[in-house]
């Protein structure tokens, strides 16, 4: 017979592995697909590399605008009903773009439906259920496991080959089926309770977590990586095609990159737990920007595929660590809360770097200058983040 405690734990792990779930299917169907899907987007939807790249940047946007929204609400709505929403938006917007006849059908689809979508059942609603369940001890690993990208990994290799016989509205087809497969297991969602304040801390109001230095350093700082990690997943295939790779090698490198997020997701959550999350990150951020100057000039295939497991494990590792970083600082009860208001603080990195990219592609001819704004951006990142680590309240014991 099984005891009460196995029985608990048993619970809590399955709540942790429906939210991983979750995230993959969110962010794996939305960013997974679109370096992979951007070439034949430009040339089924007649989309110029600024319009394509931009449908993406304006996901993001209505991502973290949705996703401040749903941090206010969290603790006031049922977390399965939400998922449930998020994952028929995002059917609804994979189906839109599958019936899209012009470039601005195409952004308006993602704009609208797919970022929305996302957020309501991806990073915060996901991160916030194995938050809620999974045990205090273990936070960073829990969420390494949340965001392990196993279908940024997947998702890539599965539509390429479909892609160039079938097109990218089959694709988005079966992108919106992918969704509608998920909503029996979304129904096994358990709210659970409102997590009790870490380390001993009292609520926390948006208004203090706004008036906290340590707030805009993790949001400059944070903003500048994933933004930097946004503008990798649309550019990666384009960048590597126009040094003289194939489409399949390109491919096959943005596949292993995201396969190297699993173990890149599940070590940084480790990491997290033993020396914190704004020294993880920081860590993550130096090794980006040092492995990123292997875009500068073209170099052979085996450089590239160690580039891209290090780059895809730096890239993995994020969300876990971060999620750490942000109960360290505003306690758990505040996650929600803390987590939707940095969406929104990060947004205009999110939303900037990857049309940014565009803009010096298109007016310098090559992929070296954006290149080298994004080395910039990672290494400034990375001193922001050493520095927030010198600000974490004294209450936080690493690893406990």
């Amino acid at each position: 017979m099984t005891s009460p405690v196995a029985a608990k734990t048993h619970s809590r792990w399955g709540q942790v592995a429906i939210a991983t779930l979750a995230q993959n299917l969110a962010t794996g169907l939305t960013f997974g697909s679109f370096g992979t899907m951007i070439l034949a987007i430009e040339r089924d939807y007649g989309a110029s590399r600024s319009q394509s790249s931009l449908a993406l940047s304006l996901a993001v946007v209505t991502l973290s605008l949705t996703g401040m929204l749903v941090g206010r609400i969290l603790d006031r709505v049922n977390l399965r009903n939400l998922m449930l929403v998020g994952a028929l938006l995002s059917a609804a917007g994979f189906s839109a773009a599958a019936l899209a006849r012009t470039p601005t059908d195409l952004l308006m689809a993602y704009a609208l439906l797919v970022g929305p979508g996302t957020a309501m059942l991806g990073v915060l609603p996901s991160m916030t259920l194995a938050n809620r369940w999974a045990p205090e001890a273990m936070r960073g690993r829990a969420l390494g496991f949340v965001n392990m990208p196993i279908m940024v990994m997947t998702v890539p290799l599965v539509i390429a080959p479909m892609l160039a016989s079938l097109g990218p509205r089959y694709i988005y087809g079966l992108l919106a089926m992918a969704d509608i497969a998920m909503l029996p297991l979304l129904l096994l969602v358990r709210n659970g309770a409102s997590v009790a304040p870490a380390h001993g801390r009292v609520d926390v109001s948006a208004r203090v977590i706004l008036q906290s230095p340590a707030f805009w350093v993790l949001s400059v700082a944070v903003g500048l990586i994933t933004g930097a990690g946004t503008m990798k997943l649309a550019h990666f295939i384009p960048l590597l095609v126009g040094q003289g790779r194939s489409f399949a090698e390109a491919n096959m490198l943005l596949a292993l990159s995201g396969g190297a997020g699993l173990a890149g997701s599940l070590a940084f959550g480790w990491l997290a737990d033993r020396i914190g999350g704004p020294r993880a990150l920081a860590f993550n951020a130096a090794i980006q920007a040092i492995v990123f100057m292997i875009f500068l000039a073209p170099v052979t295939l085996p450089v590239l595929m160690l580039d891209a497991i290090i780059v895809g494990a730096c890239g993995g590792g994020v969300q876990g660590a971060f999620g750490v970083a942000v109960v360290t600082f505003f306690g758990a009860r505040a996650f929600g809360r803390a987590y939707s208001l940095f969406q929104l603080s990060t947004l205009p990195f999110l939303f900037g770097l990857t049309p940014l990219a565009s803009v010096l592609f298109e007016r310098s001819g090559s992929y070296y200058l954006p290149m080298a704004v994004t080395i910039a951006c990672l290494a400034i990142s990375s001193l922001a983040l050493f520095a927030a680590a010198h600000q974490v309240p004294p209450s936080h014991s690493v690893g406990d």
